[in-house]
């Protein structure tokens, strides 16, 4: 026979959207407890760190559904990094307090006046020259700088952070041998822990935030489909590019004609001291199946022709592939919002964005606390329960 646990919530999944889960939980005198391979392994770890606040979604000059819900999550992250509220993150490492939004010449002419807006101006600022980053001060630059007031964040940081926090109530499993069972029309977690054993582990709600590995967890649980599309969950790819070296630091989305950056970068220090670019934007979502090396060559391209002054030169080069998992949409674009889709005591949730975290966290509180009877007893973690390692940042491993 297995060990058997018994708590109010089962989290199965160690990136950004259990964390937060686990903590807002915790926060609220529930025993909650969280089971991973890895924490952040996957779309956190691979993610660009951005606390977006919806400014990025509206460059086509119109405030979409989008920036309108996201709009409220840097002030909730702020909190978060200050070490106020239930969720403590005094300790993560802010790499940017600031973005930029980045126009070349002739292009911030159509936006300036959406930018200047009502809507808008407590979002942004345009930069003065004089305070422009030493990237930019060259006659050759042409364009324009506004300043969003978006942080950029160390992920790995972040996630030590949760771990040092809440190292009680966070489990190491592999995830590939765990599973869930049935019994008497209620859903139980079989873990089989990392070092070794299983545990039956019994919650009155169990909440799945494993991103692209949700959709195996559950499939059983939705046998028909729960929209217009035939499945539960949709993954839409990225190819991340990365470039390493002497680089000058920068947090920038550059702006084109359409509702996606040219290129957005973001900046990160590594292990042996030098510093990474990582390059989302259109790159990314245009580089998906393409091989790495004709990727690599159009970045360069994109950058000589965005930054002709600054010498590329010297620097490493890679790409690194991102599934973004999100509840299946019958048009298969992004979702707006964080998903939630239950069946019994099982809530499969997908957070859709990063910064979305703590929305996310607050729904399933919502909707799963009423449904939570007598407490269960304070969980105790036992000797032969790991904490969960937190995975590598992107760039140490592909250079």
């Amino acid at each position: 026979m297995n060990n058997t646990v018994m708590v109010d919530v089962l989290i199965i999944g160690g990136g950004i959207a259990g964390l937060w889960a686990l903590a807002e939980w915790r926060s609220r005198g529930y025993e909650a407890i969280l089971v991973s391979d890895e924490l952040g392994k996957g779309q956190t770890i691979a993610s660009q760190g951005i606390i977006h606040g919806g400014t990025k979604y509206a460059l086509t000059g119109q405030m979409s559904n989008a920036t309108l819900a996201i709009g409220d999550m840097p002030r909730l992250w702020r909190n978060a990094l200050k070490g106020d509220g239930a969720v403590n993150l005094a300790q993560a490492q802010i790499l940017a307090e600031h973005q930029l939004l980045w126009t070349s010449a002739g292009i911030g002419s159509r936006l300036t006046g959406f930018f200047a807006s009502h809507a808008m101006k407590s979002r942004m600022v345009a930069l003065d020259k004089n305070h422009y980053p030493e990237l930019f001060h060259t006659p050759q630059f042409k364009g324009a700088l506004y300043q969003l007031d978006e942080p950029v964040l160390d992920i790995p940081s972040v996630l030590a952070s949760f771990q040092q926090y809440y190292a009680n109530y966070l489990i190491a499993v592999d995830s590939y041998e765990s599973t869930l069972i049935e019994e008497q029309g209620k859903y139980q977690y079989l873990a089989a822990l990392a070092q070794g054993g299983k545990v039956l582990i019994q919650a009155q709600q169990i909440i799945i935030t494993a991103g692209a590995g949700n959709e195996a967890l559950v499939k059983p649980l939705f046998p028909k489909p729960v929209n217009k599309t035939h499945g539960l969950q949709q993954l839409r790819p990225l190819q991340m590019v990365l470039a390493k070296g002497d680089l000058p630091r920068i947090y920038a989305h550059a702006l084109g004609m359409s509702d996606k950056p040219r290129i957005t970068i973001t900046s990160h220090p590594t292990l042996d001291g030098q510093v990474v670019w990582y390059m989302g934007g259109q790159p990314a979502e245009l580089g998906v199946g393409k091989a790495p090396s004709q990727l690599i060559q159009e970045t360069r391209q994109e950058l000589q022709s965005l930054l002709p002054w600054f010498d590329l030169s010297q620097v490493q080069w890679a790409t690194w592939n991102v599934d973004r998992a999100e509840a299946a949409q019958a048009s298969g674009a992004r979702p707006d919002k964080p998903s939630v889709h239950t069946v019994g005591n099982v809530t499969v949730a997908w957070p859709t964005k990063l910064a979305f975290a703590p929305m996310l966290a607050h729904e399933l509180i919502q909707q799963l606390a009423p449904q939570l009877s007598a407490r269960s007893k304070p969980f105790v973690k036992s000797a032969s329960m790991q904490t969960p390692q937190v995975a590598k940042a992107v760039w140490e491993q592909v250079f």
